[in-house]
């Protein structure tokens, strides 16, 4: 069972009727669709924390955590170590958890309202299409993807598309 936590932190999130359905449902969706599918059985939990912040709240959060002073689309702070995950892998390492508890808070995802719907806008994507990429990008981060050195770059962008095909979402980086 996927629990996610959400807490909306910007009255602009209001302009998306439902976001916290939304979000519960397409989080489970990823969630079946990646390494940690075996949560989704009744006897596991995994936990997600959103917050959902305006450009303003989110330019803070960037500055103190990642030492920039500009707002972004999304952050995610993982409660694992990404050096562990990347030692075993990513199916191991959350296979291993499985066989000692039944309980796992993945993370934090936070999501910036304006941004998002600003490059949605720009790259003429639907909101809700955007935000699911933004989702899919933060849970990998969650569970030790990166985008730092180019291999692991293009397996995690290849997950995210593949993911994103599943769910019936255009690949994001053929704009």
């Amino acid at each position: 069972m996927v629990i996610c936590d959400i807490t909306i932190k910007s009255k602009k999130w209001q302009k998306q009727k439902n976001i916290s359905e939304f979000i519960e449902n397409i989080t489970a969706k990823i969630i079946d669709l990646c390494a940690l599918k075996k949560f989704s059985q009744k006897k596991y939990q995994l936990e997600i924390i959103f917050s959902l912040v305006s450009d303003v709240q989110m330019q803070k959060i960037n500055l103190a955590h990642r030492n920039k002073n500009k707002p972004t689309n999304v952050l995610s702070f993982a409660n694992f170590d990404e050096k562990k995950i990347a030692e075993i892998g990513v199916k191991k390492f959350f296979d291993k958890i499985l066989n000692t508890q039944n309980f796992l808070v993945l993370g934090d995802i936070i999501l910036s309202y304006e941004t998002i719907e600003n490059e949605a806008l720009a790259q003429n994507k639907k909101f809700n299409d955007h935000l699911t990429h933004l989702i899919v990008h933060a849970i990998l981060h969650l569970i030790g993807y990166d985008h730092e050195q180019e291999e692991m770059a293009k397996e995690m962008e290849s997950l995210e598309v593949k993911i994103l095909q599943k769910l019936k979402i255009s690949n994001p980086y053929c704009l």
